[in-house]
């Protein structure tokens, strides 16, 4: 499956609102620069108390759709 390293450096509230359902999609980017949108129900497993902060890599299937999101560093 096709994978790309997002960075996300998300505030609790943040964090919050999305749960909350403000919004669907979470507008990041990738290390070189490019854009990513990212479902926000993929924070689920991910938040923690201070938010989300590191570099992840989200997998995605063959048709762009979200699979899995794994941390693979800090900021």
């Amino acid at each position: 499956m096709p994978t790309i390293d997002i960075v996300l450096n998300l505030t609790a509230q943040q964090c919050r609102s999305y749960y909350a359902g403000e919004a669907e999609h979470i507008h990041t980017h990738s290390p070189d620069g490019r854009k990513v949108l990212l479902p926000a129900r993929a924070l689920h497993r991910i938040v923690g108390p201070s938010g989300v902060q590191g570099i992840y890599r989200m997998t995605y299937d063959d048709n762009g759709r979200f699979v899995s999101l794994k941390r693979i560093g800090a900021l």
